[in-house]
């Protein structure tokens, strides 16, 4: 790392300001020029920056360390949280005494991966603002990590384009550079992901069947049982059934294999969904039933979308009685409406249509359901409730009222099946 960078770098670590560091030293003009390599300062200038800073004008390499450091980031890619966690405030020690400013680097973004892994949004935000100040001086392996956690971020915060557009940068780096094969894995499952989130079906078909690839031949089995899950989802997308339902099912045997209960809560859960796009409500209930009790580690937002499949499948068939236990048990898992309010709405919603619809059920869809999902952009639930409310008026002969909702039910479909 060239002096000027290196200056730049442990100012911006030490949270130091241009003006902080050249006050009483040299002009803040001239600093700037140290920084970015466009004057050569005089050895005097250079050992009191230095001296300020806390640092050595020579830059002493240590190879150890930033093999811990790239160990400590496959624990992250491996999901061996304990260890990452253990390993965490012993690197961090290191880093801080070490006079490598390379492994500095390294650490700075994997703390920003770590963050992420521990969904520490904000934290991650805040570090890769100052990983932002040093972006010119990052090598392509650097700046490969850069977008691929930059992409990550975006996908935590459900900007999916976003996080699609950085994946890909990483994967341009990756593309002309020498990375191990579970890296390449990670990140072809990651766009995998991605892609499913955009629906470019067969963009997530690609990836991950290019990661499924690496992580058998790796015998990474429980990835294996995620990317099959993957598939199976594109398939059904796509509507190619039966590879669907082989996909989940190659999932399942892993899953059994490995005997992971949340695993097979996840697979259970597809499966119902798509016995239910065939109008196999029996099976799907059977799979939803069986996703709710291996989800019983799961967090509670997976448990309540189980719980709400289970009530749209008993109210298709009119099992009315079974529709509103599953109702009553969805209100009791919510601590409070706002923590869950779309998942409130839900429940109070087909309480209503399981009991009766009134001016109450009108107001309450018309006010307050379709406005919510209609600033969520979720076209389907748009689509659903509008088909809901117009055919209330349908039974009520406000038949004018009846078409719009009908109209915006239609209008939304299209926006789902163009997506």
């Amino acid at each position: 790392m060239k002096i000027g960078d290196r200056i730049r770098f442990y100012r911006i670590q030490q949270n130091k300001t241009q003006e902080d560091l050249a006050n009483g030293l040299i002009s803040v003009s001239y600093l700037s020029k140290i920084e970015n390599n466009l004057s050569l300062p005089s050895l005097e200038v250079v050992d009191m920056l230095c001296e300020k800073l806390g640092i050595r004008f020579i830059d002493e390499e240590e190879p150890s360390l930033l093999e811990e450091l790239k160990d400590w980031y496959k624990l992250m890619v491996l999901q061996e949280k304990e260890e990452v966690e253990f390993r965490y405030e012993e690197l961090k020690e290191k880093t801080n005494q070490s006079r490598d400013s390379t492994s500095l680097v390294y650490f700075m973004l994997f703390e920003y991966r770590y963050f992420l892994l521990k969904r520490e949004l904000y934290e991650a935000e805040k570090l890769h603002k100052k990983i932002s100040e040093i972006s010119d001086i990052l090598t392509d392996e650097l700046n490969y990590f850069n977008y691929k956690f930059i992409g990550l971020y975006n996908y935590l915060s459900n900007s999916y384009q976003s996080a699609y557009e950085n994946y890909k940068k990483a994967e341009s780096i990756l593309l002309r550079s020498v990375f191990d094969k579970w890296e390449e894995a990670d990140l072809c499952y990651s766009l995998g992901l991605t892609s499913s989130q955009l629906w470019k079906v067969t963009l997530c078909i690609k990836y991950t069947t290019q990661a499924l690839a690496i992580y058998q031949a790796h015998y990474n089995y429980k990835r294996s049982a995620e990317c099959q899950i993957l598939l199976g989802i594109s398939y059904r997308r796509s509507d190619e059934i039966d590879k669907a339902e082989e996909s989940y099912l190659l999932a399942d045997k892993i899953a059994n294999t490995l005997k992971d209960f949340n695993l097979k809560g996840h697979i259970h859960h597809n499966l119902g969904y798509l016995y239910s796009m065939q109008s196999k409500s029996e099976d799907a209930i059977k799979h939803y039933e069986q996703s709710f009790l291996f989800n019983e580690q799961a967090e509670r937002s997976s448990r309540l979308l189980n719980i709400l499949c289970l009530v749209f499948e008993y109210y298709k068939i009119c099992d009315f009685e079974k529709g509103l236990s599953w109702v009553r048990k969805g209100q009791e898992w919510l601590k409070s409406e706002e923590d869950f309010n779309e998942y409130s709405l839900h429940f109070r919603t087909y309480e209503y249509l399981m009991t009766e619809t009134n001016e109450e059920f009108e107001h309450f869809l018309k006010e307050r359901v379709i406005p919510f999902f209609e600033k969520q952009n979720n076209s389907k639930y748009v689509s659903d409730y509008s088909e809901e409310l117009a055919r209330y008026y349908e039974r009520n002969h406000k038949y004018k009222l009846a078409s719009n909702y009908y109209r915006l039910a239609n209008s939304t479909l299209k926006k789902i099946n163009n997506i």
